[in-house]
C-alpha cells in the first residue's frame, strides 16, 4: 500500500513539475528580446526570477522522472522487450 502512494505521489510530482517547466519555458520564449526587456516584469516577477524557476522546475521534473524508472524498473524492462519485439515467456 505505501509502495502505490509513493508512486502516486511521484505521478503527481512528475506533472507538476513538467507543466511548471513547459509554462515557464513558455513565458521565456515569448519574452521580449532587447536591452530593456530584463526590467520587465511578467505577474511581477523579472526574467531572471522566471528562468531560475524554470531551471528548478525542470531539475525536479528530471529527478523525480529518474525516480519513477528506478522504481518501475521491472515494468520499463517488460515495455522494452515488447517494443523491440522480444518474445515474452
Amino acid at each position: 500500500m505505501i509502495h502505490l502512494r509513493v508512486r502516486t505521489v511521484l505521478f503527481y510530482l512528475m506533472i507538476t513539475f513538467s507543466l511548471i517547466s513547459l509554462l515557464t519555458g513558455i513565458i521565456l520564449y515569448l519574452w521580449p528580446h532587447g536591452p530593456r526587456a530584463g526590467r520587465l516584469l511578467f505577474l511581477g516577477v523579472d526574467r531572471f526570477t522566471w528562468s531560475e524557476w524554470h531551471t528548478y522546475s525542470s531539475l525536479f521534473a528530471l529527478i523525480t522522472i529518474i525516480i519513477h524508472i528506478i522504481i518501475n524498473r521491472k515494468l520499463v524492462k517488460l515495455y522494452i522487450k515488447w517494443a523491440i519485439g522480444e518474445r515474452l515467456d
